[in-house]
């Protein structure tokens, strides 16, 4: 098995390039701050719970199953015995699928011939998320009273128990008079990531939304950064493949994983996106994560090590002085935890991202082996 043996996840960026006779080196991978304890100068942890795993506590019938997760919280330490559950935060694309809320829909705006040529893909894309953002500003759907109708609805249905989970998942996004824009800018950029370019500004596009994933803060959504990221998975896996020739059966199982057809499989993958990275808070912070999802332990781990090793490949992409660029980017970087539910509400230990192992491709395999 061809991984990074200190489960690095970034390439060192002070370390000048390594010749030919020498080993690359890596920067140590950054330790997950202990969810449980918060010392000096430790930042917050930010508690993420998957929209499905919502509409499944918050369902009417479903009682004995937030009874048991908050047994498995207090267990667990997250809670005081007889305490308030703690701030469970979703998405703001959770928001909507916990809510019930599909996002409209609308096909792709014919772009100017203007930006059809090479050199001008920030242009073009200016362009998609300007028309976008006009078509889902103007969603009655999703539209801020209509969100606040739907919620009402929701407690309303639902046991006392319930309430107090759907008042504390969504009263803090709806106290922000900027959340609703959050929701049109994520949505906006989503459909940008989804366009279909035309094949002049395809590579160029790719690179330009690429840059979303080392970048501070939540304009883009986790589930638009992982359209990108199984971009540069699948460019990968041939390389990867080629790098692990003893590990052929982990790495085809990860591809299997990486397999994402719909805006739900990408939703999914947002709690595996920030319980690696973080979410970010204010003035560019990024918090540790703690994500409970319904996914299996072992499929937790899979698509955590799926991601990273996507993730890596990009960055192996990256050349030495922008490494050194983007340094303040990877130090806010910071790792969590998994928590894998069952649908009886219980939960046992949960998967420390920041120390699972990942993958090289075949260029960076052989330098890590000199």
């Amino acid at each position: 098995m061809s991984y990074d043996p200190s489960t690095a996840l970034l390439p060192d960026p002070e370390a000048p390039p390594a010749p030919p006779d020498e080993p690359v080196k890596v920067r140590p991978a950054v330790r997950l701050l202990d969810p449980y304890r918060k010392g000096k100068g430790e930042t917050s942890v930010r508690y993420l719970l998957d929209s499905r795993l919502f509409r499944l506590l918050r369902t009417p019938g479903r009682e004995k199953m937030l009874e048991n997760f908050r047994a498995s919280l207090v267990r667990h330490g997250l809670v005081p015995e007889g305490g308030n559950l703690p701030r469970l935060e979703m998405t703001p694309m959770g928001f909507l699928a916990g809510l019930g809320i599909d996002p409209p829909a609308f096909d792709p705006f014919p772009l100017p011939p203007s930006v059809l040529k090479g050199g001008e893909h920030s242009m073009a894309a200016a362009v998609l998320v300007k028309l976008a953002g006009e078509k889902f500003r103007g969603a009655p759907e999703i539209k801020p009273e209509q969100l606040e109708k739907r919620i009402e609805e929701l407690k309303q249905k639902s046991d006392p128990a319930a309430r107090e989970l759907i008042d504390i998942s969504t009263a803090t996004l709806l106290s922000n008079s900027s959340f609703t824009e959050r929701i049109y800018n994520q949505l906006s950029l989503d459909y940008l990531y989804k366009y279909p370019f035309p094949e002049v500004l395809r590579e160029e596009m790719f690179e330009f939304l690429c840059a979303s994933l080392v970048a501070a803060g939540e304009t883009v959504a986790g589930l638009s950064k992982m359209r990108s990221v199984k971009l540069i998975w699948d460019r990968a896996y041939e390389q990867l493949l080629r790098g692990n020739p003893g590990a052929r059966g982990e790495i085809q199982a990860l591809d299997r994983e990486m397999r994402l057809w719909n805006r739900k499989d990408f939703l999914e993958w947002e709690m595996v996106h920030h319980a690696v990275l973080g979410q970010g808070a204010i003035k560019d912070r990024i918090d540790p994560v703690t994500a409970f999802s319904l996914a299996a332990p072992e499929k937790l781990k899979a698509r955590a090590i799926a991601y990273k090793t996507a993730l890596r490949s990009f960055l192996d992409q990256i050349g030495h002085d922008d490494l050194l660029k983007m340094r303040p980017q990877f130090d806010a970087w910071k790792p969590g935890l998994l928590v894998p539910c069952e649908e009886d509400g219980t939960f046992e230990a949960p998967v420390s991202t920041g120390d699972l192992p990942i993958y090289l491709g075949r260029a960076a395999a052989q330098e890590d082996r000199k």
